[in-house]
């Protein structure tokens, strides 16, 4: 089994591997939230397979190591490939959910569309790890001088920090806010349905319940599990309409919404450049107080759904933060009230989620950029290219009988002056691609030129558009793009 077919092995497998965990952690969710029997029944919240904080806590030190590589010579650029993959897939993937959700909406479950939203998540919970499985060259390399690509990442990294830092500051201010000015719930009756809510999801988590006339909506409040609270506005509610806002809070508490609701600002923080990632996250915070009227709504009758459309009417109100409510602000409403009062059945989409956490993981290293533009014999570093030894492998020949290629044959370039004379002077541009040395890559190639250069420790390879530097020997490596393809044929008649 050659390299290349063991890679693609690994890399199917690898996404086959993470397509049936999110299938099967979605399904064991949604048994343990309808109530039914499942092999981990002694669980007590329902958050699909992997915390969303996971992504954010990785990305972070992701961060920090391409900061702290900026002193490396090669390091901010390789350090700096895997974050450009993270981007460009939150933008895209992003994008692509936000314009197909109304045909999503309209087959699968809401909380189906939620749990769509999470596939960054379970892509990049690895990060290393799947970002070094590269199998292949990109299919696209785009050109930016050095200067503006540092420049663009710092405006980047200055607008991603701005963003969070006011984010958490809004969600830290107002969590204060809510806290300094409430008071606990001390009706034995409201405090009756609260816990019989509890009791009813098997929720084990100590969660407060206070009022507070700094709200217009019910919501919740509380990144970790123990200082999580529930506020309620103060006014007074039915039995019958606090068993419903009781129920999607619950509900939200045993997702761990308020964690998704912190990685959803943080996706927006990291693709703030991109307008409709603003627009997607808006969307995915909707899905999540959909879902929640989903559950609460399971099996209800049309005067209950009526009781909880005209709920969500009265109690329309804006939260701040990484806090979930059962109403956002009316502009929201419309969707969520038909949703409510119609009741369709839906498909839950076991087979959706697999599919698109399947193809997600071939979607890495397809767009690549490269900097510093250069001449070969810079790239090389020395003034001249002098080649004192170059061999060519090639395995274009077909044998009379085969159409596929033949096993490839090693040839020594003769004329080792012209084929210096010919490289001098080539302009290359440095790869910011997490490219592995001695990965399978070259092996998709038919032609591949190696060569030594005279008096120095360099060697390097040429295959298709790239060319491969180990400055010293193989203890270090360095990909370029080549501006111009290389005139293979003529390189062929210096063997």
């Amino acid at each position: 089994m050659s390299d290349l077919t063991y890679s693609y092995i690994l890399r199917i497998f690898w996404a086959l591997f993470l397509a049936i965990m999110v299938a099967a952690a979605f399904r064991v969710s949604w048994k343990l939230e309808n109530g039914k029997k499942t092999m981990e029944n002694a669980r007590t919240d329902t958050t699909v397979w992997i915390d969303p904080v996971i992504f954010v806590v990785l990305l972070i030190m992701h961060l920090t190591l391409v900061l702290i590589s900026y002193v490396r010579s090669n390091g901010f650029t390789y350090a700096l490939s895997p974050l450009i993959d993270i981007f460009l897939f939150v933008s895209i993937y992003f994008t692509l959910l936000l314009l197909l959700l109304p045909v999503l909406r309209s087959h699968y479950t809401a909380r189906t569309c939620a749990t769509l939203w999470l596939i960054p998540v379970f892509l990049f919970y690895q990060p290393y790890m799947v970002s070094n499985i590269t199998i292949e060259l990109p299919y696209a390399v785009f050109y930016i001088p050095g200067n503006i690509m540092k420049l663009l990442f710092g405006i980047w990294l200055a607008g991603f920090l701005i963003i969070l830092a006011v984010q958490v500051a809004s969600h830290l201010s107002f969590s204060r806010e809510l806290k300094s000015d409430s008071r606990p719930v001390e009706d034995p009756a409201v405090i009756h349905l609260w816990d019989r809510g509890m009791k009813k999801i098997r929720l084990n988590v100590p969660v407060k319940l206070r009022f507070s006339n700094r709200i217009s909506t019910p919501l919740t409040v509380g990144m970790r599990k123990k200082h999580k609270i529930t506020y309620l506005p103060e006014k007074e509610y039915t039995e019958e309409e606090l068993k419903l806002i009781f129920s999607h809070e619950l509900h939200h508490i045993q997702r761990n919404d308020t964690h998704t609701k912190f990685f959803l600002k943080f996706c927006n923080a990291l693709g703030w450049p991109h307008p409709f990632v603003w627009l997607a996250v808006k969307r995915a915070e909707e899905d999540l107080e959909l879902s929640c009227d989903e559950i609460v709504l399971k099996d209800a009758d049309s005067e209950r759904r009526r009781t909880y459309a005209n709920l969500l009417l009265t109690t329309a109100g804006n939260s701040r933060g990484f806090t979930t409510c059962l109403s956002a602000s009316a502009k929201t409403l419309k969707y969520r009230m038909k949703e409510t009062v119609k009741g369709k059945q839906k498909r839950l989409g076991i087979g959706l989620l697999f599919l698109v956490m399947f193809l997600s993981c071939f979607t890495l290293g397809k767009i690549a950029f490269a900097t510093d533009r250069m001449e070969m014999a810079e790239a090389m570093r020395v003034e001249k290219i002098e080649i004192s030894r170059a061999s060519l492998n090639d395995r274009t020949d077909k044998t009379a009988d085969e159409e596929k290629p033949s096993e490839p044959t090693s040839a020594e370039i003769k004329d080792v002056n012209s084929l210096s004379d010919y490289l001098s002077g080539r302009q290359v541009e440095k790869m910011v691609y997490n490219y592995q040395p001695g990965s399978p890559i070259q092996e998709q190639e038919d032609l591949i030129l190696y060569g030594e250069i005279e008096s120095t420790d360099v060697t390097f390879s040429i295959f298709g558009e790239y060319m491969e530097i180990y400055p010293y020997g193989y203890t270090d490596h360095v990909l370029y793009h080549i501006t111009e393809p290389l005139d293979w044929e003529y390189i062929r008649t210096l063997v």
